[in-house]
């Protein structure tokens, strides 16, 4: 589930600090949901009887959500970018933009794949043919379930075609992109509904078609920041909490539509559940709360110190966490030193990869 959003330079730290708060809560989830703790937690829980915990277990282990966020994040943060620089400058330059997206992006993916060819050179993996041209062109949500070591780039990919696109979308000027913003946001609920009667075989909840709305959601939210502001801010406390509580309600929508016999598939269909479209809204409504409401307790939590520094590595932790949370036959994946040794990986790509790369961006 790699996803460029989890980057971010030192110069937005001072901008946007609080990202890096809700990227440490996202990339966790996504990590222990490969880790496959949900199964653990909920057999303790059932021993238990501690059922009210559920929720909280499934929110924690919902790498889904966790990537959701991140597309949510992505969205917002690089058309704000946008945003500033056509402020700045009156415009917005595409060989900028397609510069900045490389040095950011490709550096760290290229050389995971580098490493991952050299393991499958020494056998200690194998990656087909048809699989490593997905993960080398960023297509990879075509055919990600071909094996398990690149599967995760299926985010990855999509985002680097939203954006292959979206610069062009952000120059036809303010009122044409901000409509092309929002048909993307609601025509992918259609497309959900096209899908479940009449089935693509290569087309799932893991698509671009399937995952845009999430990073159109979060274009959309730089794009009537002031607006959404303005309406917010008098009831910010409390819609964020039903935000937060409504991410909860979604793991009981499956239990109530069962016992309902299924009438609430009119809802379930189209908006999805905790990576539909009210997860994105909800989202949304939490990212806005973290950057611009009250500083208190949560504004303080995601400016934590743990917090801060899981942020700032997070894009090298999801490239890398699928080596380590694997099924090979090695020590490097045991539990519980594999995740001791995914830190040391992502560490080592951040700083001896990532970093230069983002320091060249900035100097140039």
């Amino acid at each position: 589930m790699a996803n460029s959003s989890l980057t971010i330079s030192t110069s937005e730290k001072n901008i946007l600090p609080e990202l890096y708060g809700l990227r440490a809560i996202s990339i966790l989830m996504v990590i222990t949901y490969h880790l496959q703790l949900k199964y653990h937690l909920f057999e303790v829980v059932y021993q238990n009887k501690y059922y009210f915990l559920y929720p909280f277990i499934a929110l924690i282990t919902d790498g889904h959500l966790g990537v959701n966020v991140f597309f949510v994040i992505s969205g917002f943060l690089i058309t704000s970018i946008l945003l500033e620089e056509e402020k700045r400058s009156k415009t917005v330059s595409l060989k900028k933009f397609y510069f900045r997206r490389i040095l950011r992006i490709f550096p760290a993916y290229y050389f995971l794949l580098f490493i991952l060819f050299i393991l499958q050179k020494k056998s200690v993996l194998y990656i087909s043919p048809d699989s490593w041209l997905t993960a080398l062109t960023y297509t990879k949500y075509i055919n990600w379930h071909l094996d398990w070591f690149t599967a995760h780039a299926w985010s990855l990919s999509i985002e680097e075609q939203f954006y292959l696109l979206f610069p062009f979308l952000f120059l036809a000027g303010d009122k044409l992109r901000k409509g092309i913003t929002i048909f993307l946001v609601l025509v992918v609920p259609l497309i959900r509904i096209y899908y479940h009667y009449y089935p693509i075989f290569w087309m799932n909840d893991l698509t671009l078609f399937q995952r845009m709305d999430s990073i159109a959601t979060g274009c959309f939210v730089a794009f009537y920041r002031s607006t959404l502001l303005t309406y917010l801010r008098p009831r910010f406390k409390i819609l964020f909490l039903a935000s937060v509580i409504g991410i909860f309600a979604l793991y009981f929508v499956p239990l109530i539509n069962l016992y309902v016999n299924h009438t609430l598939n009119f809802l379930i269909i189209p908006l999805g559940l905790t990576h539909g479209t009210l997860a994105n809204i909800f989202i949304a409504v939490i990212l806005l709360y973290s950057v611009y409401g009250e500083k208190r307790k949560w504004h303080h939590l995601l400016n934590a110190a743990p917090f801060y520094y899981i942020g700032l590595w997070s894009y090298s932790l999801y490239l890398w966490q699928q080596l380590f949370l694997s099924g090979l036959n090695s020590p490097l994946t045991q539990w519980p030193q594999n995740i001791l040794y995914l830190f040391f990986a992502a560490l080592f790509s951040f700083y001896c990869i990532e970093k230069p790369f983002l320091r060249l961006k900035q100097n140039l």
